[in-house]
């Protein structure tokens, strides 16, 4: 029987909830996408250039991090070095890495379009 450490037990855990809190909140953009003016919303963030600097920075570390997620799966996997590589919790890092940086994104948008919404 496979049995679970501490570090994978707190990565499914909290890759639960950070999933959790990714769809509600794209949930809560997509229902405040219906109440917003398109042309405003392009007005705005024409003139607000930090919204799309921060998430282009933060879906960037994200995108990163899933490489990185990736190419240390490979080496694990199909190099002899992978199996030195397993003990310092890499794959692990990388993951949190990911979700933390996806969910600065997706909130970075959700108090941006929340902030003009109009009650309908």
């Amino acid at each position: 029987m496979y049995t679970m450490n501490f570090v994978e037990m707190f990565l499914e855990i909290y890759n639960a909830c950070a999933a959790s809190i990714i769809i509600f909140l794209t949930g809560q953009i997509v229902f405040l996408m219906h109440k917003v003016d398109r042309d405003l919303l392009k007005a705005k963030l024409f003139l607000n250039d930090a919204v799309l600097q921060w998430t282009w920075i933060y879906i960037s570390i994200s995108g990163a991090a899933f490489a990185l997620n990736t190419a240390i799966k490979f080496a694990i996997m199909f190099t002899t070095v992978g199996n030195a590589l397993k003990g310092y919790y890499l794959v692990e890092l990388t993951q949190l890495i990911f979700v933390i940086a996806f969910i600065y994104a997706v909130y970075n948008w959700y108090v941006f379009i929340s902030g003009f919404a109009t009650r309908k």
